[in-house]
């Protein structure tokens, strides 16, 4: 029998394309395309079709909204529909399964997925046209219609309308023979009525619905009971369809069980959607793995499991090496696939019975079940380690990552798998500070440095409000003049309990927590105050610069922020400085730009802090408008002994003067690494041989009696 399958696309490559794919499948197939979602609802009016295939985002109408008009019509309420959604489109899904979708295809689509979907779902469509056809004979069959009247017509009419409604019904006795069964079933089953009647279950079903059915049917027998909202599959003609059945006893005129009656509702379609909800619900759209919530149930039963039988499991915490990096330069589209092939590694890792899932980012969760000792564990991340870190092909291009791991006993580490992922990502994030592409064990000792984390976090969130935190300025010196000619704005901590606090001791736990942004804003307005107080006192202080994280430019009015404080106090212009990192630049350089070209306008200096150490790009240093360029001092320490390094720096300060900016070295501690670093080409210089950082009373003293010299300080 020919199949006509219509494909709605506003996009002509698709349209050539699947239509290539419906002539691949045979001449029993056939493909009608349009490139007009309207124009094919017209006329889909007076044409049948055994088949929809359409596109979700289209410019008239979407996917859902076409299913849903063609659901309207009576013609259209049976023909199966596949929607072509892209790969995260979770609520186009649910949307189009609201409207009536039968199937859904992941954009984009492959030949063999299209062509095993399409006759799957054109077999079904066509067995339910069959048994519709049956039952529409059976009811204007002459033979059947009662010619006599009174009772025997009465009866008659009861008989077709049970022979004739779209439900199965049959009847079989206390051994399981058939007593009487509908022309649905019979055409379900595809044999004639006179021909089942008298057989058995077990002639009829295929052994594992015999098996079921008996068992329902003896339970009946015996408790004289209905069995109310069962599910069953049943085969026709090779097609599974799924039907929502009831069982009770079949009574004689005595009210004896004499057989049992089955009815059972085709819920083909209805189940699919089912299914497809649960799973959108429980997996990822982007890698098809389980997501957040799978993956707690699962890490339920693992620790129920190990609590019942005394065995041992492990939660494995995997946060990838650089991909953030590949994601920023090379493209989301190019991050989600290389998400995809992770994954795709991942799962190929796993052992029979383990589990893995994506909870979100480049996370992911691995639940190892039955570790018989730590060997088993380590062996495993070996292996998966390796996998990750073999190349990614990405558009032609090889990629490197890597990976790190946090690993929980379960049940010895926790019972819960809020705490157990907590302490998880305690080892993952401990297995990236010793080197990254490793895996680290939970210990106590991780748990009480969280603590201690949690308790500081408490305690910086105290230190804003109490004002206990205060600045020094460390100078910054002209290599040729020896003049300072700037200073850097340095946070401390005055802690109640602990004393005087460094920013190691408390920069990372306001990054995480996301209190750097109220300390960011602390420090401009105490610095640009600083710059207003020396001013008023008669003191000519060099520029101040201050420290801005990538994350306080996520704020949206950052920059209208720090013109308002030099505004308030009365800063003038080139007297305050901010310096950003590279991290920055790659994370918002389109609207970074745009604010840093504001500040630079208002006479706000502007300076790339610790270049060299990120990922440095030429297309975004030339578009800066930075001001200068510090080199960071890993490169600094080892100048004395490293050719290499020297001639980075002279490489760095050639570049940096080319593009209009001046070059400052950090962490200048000897004589000897000050006239190298002046003889590359550095302008300024900035460490201990310079000077310490300086108090607001020391700087007010340094200051007081005019411009200062590095001479002068030695």
């Amino acid at each position: 029998m020919h199949s006509r399958i219509i494909i709605v696309d506003d996009r002509s490559t698709n349209l050539r394309m699947y239509s290539q794919f419906v002539r691949m499948m045979g001449s029993e197939y056939s493909a009608v395309c349009f490139n007009d979602a309207l124009e094919a609802l017209v006329w889909l009016e007076n044409e049948p079709a055994d088949l929809l295939v359409i596109d979700y985002r289209m410019p008239d109408i979407d996917g859902a909204e076409f299913i849903r008009r063609v659901r309207s019509r009576a013609t259209g309420l049976h023909i199966p529909a596949i929607i072509i959604t892209a790969q995260q489109d979770r609520e186009c899904r649910i949307n189009a399964l609201d409207a009536g979708a039968t199937d859904f295809l992941q954009s984009p689509v492959s030949h063999i997925e299209f062509r095993e979907r399409t006759q799957l779902l054109i077999a079904q469509h066509r067995k339910n046209l069959e048994l519709n056809r049956q039952i529409t004979q059976a009811i204007y069959n002459p033979d059947d219609v009662a010619e006599d009247s009174g009772a025997h017509a009465s009866k008659t009419m009861l008989e077709q309308i049970i022979d004739t409604t779209p439900i199965l019904i049959n009847a079989t006795d206390r051994n399981g023979k058939f007593l009487f069964l509908n022309s649905y079933q019979s055409a379900l089953i595809g044999k004639e009525q006179e021909w089942i009647v008298g057989k058995s279950i077990c002639d009829i079903f295929e052994a594992g619905v015999t098996s079921r059915e008996e068992r329902r049917n003896q339970l009946i027998l015996n408790s004289g009971q209905s069995i109310p909202n069962y599910e069953e599959n049943f085969l026709s003609d090779g097609i599974e369809l799924t039907f929502h059945c009831n069982k009770s006893p079949l009574l004689n005129k005595d009210g004896h069980t004499i057989g049992v009656l089955t009815t059972g509702l085709d819920i083909t379609a209805r189940k699919f959607a089912e299914q497809h909800r649960t799973h959108l619900a429980l997996h990822d759209m982007l890698t098809g793995m389980p997501n957040r919530a799978l993956l707690a149930e699962k890490m339920r039963v693992a620790i129920e499991q190990c609590l019942d039988t005394g065995c041992t499991s492990a939660l494995l915490l995997l946060d990838l090496d650089r991909f953030k990096v590949i994601n920023d330069t090379k493209g989301h589209q190019a991050g989600d696939i290389l998400l995809r092939k992770v994954s795709e590694r991942l799962t190929d890792a796993l052992r029979p019975n383990d589990f893995a899932a994506r909870i979100g980012g480049d996370e992911f969760a691995i639940i190892l079940n039955d570790v018989t000792d730590v060997a088993d564990i380590n062996g495993f991340c070996v292996k998966l380690l390796k996998s990750i870190g073999l190349p990614f092909e990405i558009g032609g291009i090889e990629q490197l990552i890597g990976a790190s791991i946090g690993i929980t006993l379960i049940p010895d580490d926790g019972n819960s798998a809020d705490e157990l992922l907590r302490l998880a990502d305690l080892a993952m994030y401990e297995a990236k500070a010793n080197g990254r592409n490793g895996h680290c064990y939970f210990s106590p000792k991780l748990n009480q440095i969280a603590q201690m984390n949690a308790a500081v976090e408490v305690d910086l969130r105290d230190a804003l409000d109490k004002d206990q935190l205060f600045l020094e300025y460390q100078p910054i010196a002209d290599t040729t003049t020896g003049q300072f000619v700037g200073l850097e704005a340095l946070v401390r901590w005055q802690h109640p309990s602990r004393g005087r606090l460094m920013p190691n001791d408390f920069i990372r736990i306001a990054n995480d927590s996301g209190l750097i942004d109220r300390i960011g804003l602390w420090v401009i307005n105490a610095a640009c105050k600083q710059i207003a107080e020396l001013q008023a006192q008669g003191i000519d202080v060099p520029h101040i610069a201050v420290n801005v994280s990538p994350r306080q430019f996520e704020t949206p009015d950052l920059c209208g922020e720090i013109l308002r404080k030099i505004n308030e106090h009365n800063v003038p212009a080139g007297k305050l400085a901010i310096e950003i990192t590279e991290e920055l630049l790659l994370n918002h350089n389109k609207t970074v730009n745009k604010q840093l070209a504001m500040l630079r306008d208002n006479g706000v200096e502007i300076s790339i802090d610790d270049f060299g150490t990120g990922y440095s790009s030429l297309q975004y240093l030339r578009d800066l408008p930075a001001t200068r360029l510090k080199i960071d001092q890993t490169f600094i320490a080892r100048i004395e002994q490293s050719e290499i390094d020297r001639a980075i720096i002279s490489t760095i300060a050639h570049l940096a003067h080319a593009l209009g900016m001046r070059v400052v070295a950090e962490g200048v501690e000897t004589q000897a690494q000050h006239a190298i670093l002046r003889a590359s080409g550095c302008d300024e210089v900035q460490g201990y041989f310079i000077g310490r950082p300086l108090s607001a009373e020391q700087l007010r003293e340094l200051f007081a009696t005019g411009p200062v010299y590095l001479e002068a300080q030695s």
